[in-house]
């Protein structure tokens, strides 16, 4: 299962959040949603899951989009998958959610390290019980999606689930 990166459109942003990491990862979020890139795609592709099940579609949210870009660079930087990292500069998803502004209600987070693209990591969430479940709860509306690769050229994927305050 090789792992090839392509030529990105000039759409892609390279994030870059004002902390360094010992290992630069090569970073990239979607440009807004609407299936643009890597990250717009696996939020179509979470809305199509939720489709089939009967669920309404998620909103991609900016903030939710920065919190998961912020852990998919975290991890790649510090080159291991882990939804709390201690050593990091956001150590728990509550922090990456402070850190972008996210008030929430409730919020859930997925994490995949190693899939080829978007397709096999929303797969391997769906075949998964504990990330299907959240991909599918009805509590979450709104969806935030990151992606990273680290300095070897293994991608990391997240996606962060919110309900936000009223």
């Amino acid at each position: 299962m090789g792992f090839r990166l392509r030529r990105v459109p000039l759409a892609v942003l390279f994030v870059l959040w004002g902390w360094s990491a010992p290992v630069a990862p090569v970073a990239v979020a979607a440009a807004g949603g609407g299936g643009a890139g890597i990250t717009g795609s696996i939020v179509d592709l979470t809305n199509v899951e939720r489709g089939r099940a009967g669920r309404a579609p998620l909103r991609a949210n900016d903030r939710l989009m920065r919190a998961a870009q912020l852990q998919a660079e975290q991890m790649a930087s510090l080159g291991r998958m882990a939804h709390v990292l201690s050593d990091g500069p956001y150590p728990g998803p509550q922090d990456r959610l402070s850190a972008v502004g996210y008030r929430w209600r409730a919020y859930a987070e997925n994490i995949a390290y190693g899939q080829s693209g978007p397709q096999d990591v929303t797969e391997s969430w769906m075949t998964s019980a504990g990330h299907r479940a959240n991909m599918l709860n009805t509590t979450y509306t709104e969806l935030g999606t990151g992606y990273a690769v680290d300095s070897r050229g293994r991608p990391y994927f997240v996606q962060v689930f919110g309900t936000p305050m009223s």
